[in-house]
């Protein structure tokens, strides 16, 4: 593989430019070991941009060539040639135990799930794992008809089969649905068995408990839900945005009747607007809220009670207990946050509203006079030029983000400036909340920084969608690039750093 130093930059700025963010603690010591994961191989060409780190950053896997064949990479071993592998492909399973990708093979397609191949087919979409990670499925066109293949068991043959936010499984991995064209119409299939014909069906979706799968169907120009194979009468111009509550004990929908439009939950329709989005159930199911526009004033409806008037709002959150909430408004040119009812201070602008853990505090960005502040429970940080998105410790005892100013980059951590570097990302807390670490650039290297103290060993820069992971806590590891020494060229090599902080 060749790769140029030019190259070797671009990864870094862009790894730094996607990726968001501590002081040194007393006699704190760092034991760092790095261990190769992939490496140059003679005769292979490795495609540095098709690096895929497992979720767990402990297993690494790419797209090589040899020849005019291609193969995956799995920890350094090269996996069957075949004459392509997809774009996409390989990936691996949340629970990073399994990976799978799609080939070619002479002129068919085939799955490759842990090194097993399925049945060849003319087309095939591209392969997912369940949410239980146990099994495969995806679209397959062969003969002018498409259908699903799941586990290896091709199901009914069909027209076609919408693919884009189609296929959805059940929570818990049981049950399979997906819409279907079949004789000019369209149908829900749910565990193999079709649903009645319509004129037009959404993607279905389950509830959060598996129990209910919904969807809208369109039958003679009206729309309507149907629920576990039953219509629930209710027929409207258009259905739009539809969500369950986390308990799965409640259901809203936006709709429309006439030219007004508006939320109904659990079959009730709720306040007419000119128009009606975001549905937003509380953590404890029990508060229902949405965004209503009327005259193009802008309302937020909590339990079907009107609030006051807006030139436009976002971000609504709500705290994990479900016992506050947080509303961001503009009247004018001017943002502000209402929390609980009480109106603070007026900004440029307002982004990313969050409470912490424990549901205690508030926090969000703000940015005035193109500088950008952290407010706290109401109580300002000094300016920087950039701030990021705050990243708290398990105990919400502590929080940290990353902060630009002159030209340089650093974390602040509990209102303390960390050494300033070229660049900084990756902020992240031990599971006991004692340690923290971030990834830095400095002088044109990445290294890594434990509780303030920075690493000794040197990258090239650090795997894209690679995170810092701690094991224990106080030990962690990440997926890192290195460029190999020797050879007439720079080549790359990818390693896992890991770190015992003493």
């Amino acid at each position: 593989m060749k790769i140029s130093i030019h190259y070797l930059v671009i990864i870094c700025v862009f790894l730094f430019m996607v990726n968001g963010p501590g002081f040194a603690a007393d006699n704190t010591i760092i034991k760092e070991d790095v261990y190769v994961v992939i490496k140059p191989i003679p005769g292979f060409g490795i495609y540095a941009n098709s690096m895929v780190p497992s979720p767990d950053s402990n297993h690494l896997a790419c797209v090589a060539k040899k020849g005019d064949k291609y193969c995956t990479i799995y920890d350094g071993k090269p996996l069957t040639l075949y004459d392509s592998i997809a774009k996409g492909t390989p990936t691996f399973s949340l629970d990073s135990e399994h990976m799978l990708y799609k080939a070619k093979k002479r002129n068919k397609w085939v799955v490759n799930l842990d090194s097993k191949e399925g049945k060849t087919y003319a087309e095939i979409g591209i392969p997912f794992f369940t949410p239980d990670c146990k099994r495969v499925y995806y679209v397959v066109e062969d003969l002018g008809k498409q259908f699903v293949v799941l586990d290896g068991k091709e199901g009914a043959k069909y027209d076609g089969i919408p693919q884009e936010r189609n296929l959805t499984f059940s929570p818990d991995s049981k049950h399979i649905a997906y819409a279907a064209f079949k004789n000019k119409k369209m149908i829900v299939v749910s565990d193999g068995k079709e649903g009645t014909s319509y004129d037009q069906v959404s993607s279905p979706r389950f509830s959060p408990d598996s129990k209910v799968l919904v969807y809208p169907a369109e039958k003679s120009k009206k729309w309507l839900f149907v629920k576990n194979g039953v219509e629930d009468g209710k027929q409207y111009d258009t259905i739009g945005t539809y969500t369950f509550s986390l308990d799965s004990s409640h259901f809203a929908y936006s709709a429309k009747k006439g030219d007004k439009k508006f939320m109904v939950l659990d079959g009730k329709e709720g306040i007419p607007f000119d128009d009606v989005a975001m549905p937003i159930f509380s953590p404890d199911s029990k508060q229902l809220a949405y965004l209503g526009i009327e005259n193009k004033k802008w309302f937020m409806v909590f339990n079907n009670e009107k609030g006051k008037p807006y030139d436009e709002i976002k971000d609504l959150s709500f705290s994990r207990d479900s016992l506050h909430h947080s509303l961001t408004v503009r009247k004018g040119n001017k943002w502000s946050i209402i929390s609980d009812g009480k109106v603070g201070p007026n900004y440029d602008d307002i982004a990313l509203p969050l409470y912490t853990t424990d549901s205690k505090h508030l926090i969000y960005l703000t940015s005035n006079n193109k500088k950008g502040r952290i407010v706290f429970d109401g109580k300002e940080s000094q300016p920087y030029d950039v701030v990021s998105l705050v990243v708290f410790s398990k105990d919400s005892q502590h929080m940290m983000y990353m902060a630009k100013k002159d030209e340089k980059w650093f974390i602040v951590k509990d209102g303390k400036e960390s050494a300033h570097y070229d660049g900084v990302a990756l902020p992240t807390f031990s599971p006991d909340s004692k340690h923290y670490a971030f990834i830095c650039l400095k002088k044109g290297v990445w290294s890594i920084v434990c509780d303030g103290v920075e690493g000794k060993a040197e990258f090239a820069g650090f795997l894209k969608d690679s995170s810092i992971e701690f094991d224990s806590p106080t030990h962690i590891h990440i997926l890192a690039m290195q460029v190999a020494s020797g050879g007439t060229t720079p080549e790359l090599k990818f390693v896992k750093l890991t770190v015992d902080i003493k």
